[in-house]
């Protein structure tokens, strides 16, 4: 376990002891304890599969229709790791903090883990896994429990395994992506190019405006427009503190895993979860 400098971290704790509205923003880092690969790692994910032909929702389609177990291995390498993943102890320090102080919670990360830990004002900025929305309107169509992944992702297995990939392939996802009576839907997700989610995005602006003390965890500071948040909240007067393993960001350095610091910090602010 790695040990924040005393003098930083006097400070975080006070700040957040002192604080009416905080503002907890999360990356990729904080889910990679719970088993998540960040994008950015050094396995090379996008190598694999490149953003222009996965990260967007025009060349995603293009390569179900015309390479469906390419299709298919993408799919898996997302869905797995997030359909068998459960919350760690940042997830759960972090739903811990909503019991002392006004919470809201950013997040770039589209797997459910903060709501699993009993957080519940989270703003998914990048969407969700977990919810489908129409084609034409973008609006809600149907909410998935982390089970209904869990076969989505045993159902695409499957199909790739036998004859007819494709037709089979097709149908295995069809919780997610398909077409139905209702007309044609797709994960409520943020790829390239589109824009932010709704109202999530213009939410977190304004509680990132109105707090005054914004943690930062696991996060690049290389996805904009999230990363210019911590900017934002500096600039609007409140504390800024970034709980990572490497130096970054802006403000206050708390060096440690998101499992590491944010139960440490919790317990010294407001006492030892119940």
């Amino acid at each position: 376990m790695t040990t924040p400098d005393n003098q930083q971290w006097e400070y975080a704790v006070d700040a957040l002891r002192r604080s009416r509205e905080v503002v907890v923003f999360t990356g990729a880092g904080i889910s990679a304890e719970s088993g998540i690969a960040t994008f950015r790692d050094d396995d090379g994910f996008w190598r694999r599969f490149p953003p222009e032909e996965f990260a967007n929702w025009s060349g995603l389609m293009k390569t179900a229709a015309t390479q469906p177990r390419r299709f298919g291995d993408f799919l898996l390498a997302i869905l797995e790791p997030i359909a068998h993943a459960e919350p760690n102890a940042g997830h759960q320090a972090i739903a811990e903090l909503e019991q002392h102080v006004n919470v809201s919670i950013i997040t770039q990360n589209i797997d459910g883990l903060h709501q699993s830990a009993g957080s519940t004002a989270v703003k998914e900025v990048h969407g969700t896994l977990f919810e489908t929305v129409d084609l034409r309107t973008n609006r809600f169509r149907n909410l998935l429990s982390r089970d209904e992944v869990k076969q989505v992702v045993e159902d695409i297995r499957r199909a790739m395994t036998g004859s007819l990939a494709a037709a089979r392939l097709m149908m295995a996802v069809s919780p997610l992506f398909g077409l139905d009576l209702k007309g044609g839907h797709r994960p409520n997700l943020v790829l390239f190019g589109d824009a932010m989610a709704e109202p999530a995005w213009s939410q977190s602006v304004e509680a990132t405006k109105a707090c005054d003390t914004f943690i930062a965890v696991g996060t690049s500071g290389e996805v904009f427009p999230a990363a210019s948040l911590p900017f934002e909240a500096q600039s609007s007067g409140a504390t800024v503190i970034t709980v990572d393993p490497v130096e970054s960001g802006t403000g206050f350095w708390l060096r440690g895993t998101a499992g590491e610091v944010l139960p440490r910090i919790v317990a010294d602010a407001f006492g030892q979860a119940n």
